[in-house]
């Protein structure tokens, strides 16, 4: 990895913990910059602000590992691929935990864009409303709607089941909650 990748990296890694530990509001970023000796220079090389290293932090595409595709491709049933790629993100949520997630809802917000967007993410924007498609094709998915339809509706139902989840406190299984939801939507049982 490059010296600025690792810079970048290390940012990101740091500033997610500081914001953990002391909240996003309360971290400057003078404190990250100081505690990975950095430059400010060489943090606005990677970030512009606080919001866009949230922003990063939850982009879908950077969440993606190995393993989750391992794990996405070893099931045949399509439907079932569809909503295991969109759990990557639930995931990541439940891993950040409840105040990172009312921060990143905090972020997109002020700044007037979704969590979700598709067109910011290969595997939003392309691959899974291909899996969508194939499972409609194969029967596995009896709504009649497009799969585009079907991806911007998971998107939404995600970010509500998200943020409710965040609103009380984590006090429901979220994983549980946004699969039962997707098999709703998608008509899948």
């Amino acid at each position: 990895m490059s010296a600025r990748g690792a810079t970048k990296e290390a940012i990101l890694t740091t500033s997610i913990n500081l914001f953990n530990q002391y909240g996003f509001e309360n971290v400057t970023i003078n404190q990250i910059c100081q505690e990975i000796n950095v430059t400010k220079t060489a943090f606005y090389y990677h970030f512009k602000s606080k919001d866009e290293l949230i922003s990063e932090f939850f982009s879908f595409d950077n969440l993606v590992s190995n393993d989750d595709l391992l794990n996405i491709l070893a099931v045949t049933d399509l439907a079932e691929q569809a909503i295991k790629a969109m759990e990557i993100f639930v995931k990541h949520i439940v891993r950040s935990g409840v105040e990172m997630t009312k921060e990143n809802y905090r972020v997109h917000l002020r700044n007037q864009i979704l969590p979700l967007d598709k067109s910011k993410s290969a595997l939003l924007g392309s691959i899974i409303p291909a899996l969508l498609q194939r499972a409609k094709d194969a029967g596995q998915i009896k709504n009649p709607a497009s799969a585009e339809e079907l991806l911007d509706t998971m998107c939404n139902l995600a970010n509500g089941v998200i943020l409710n989840w965040a609103m009380t406190g984590g006090s429901f299984d979220i994983l549980e909650e946004t699969r039962k939801r997707f098999e709703i939507l998608l008509v899948v049982k």
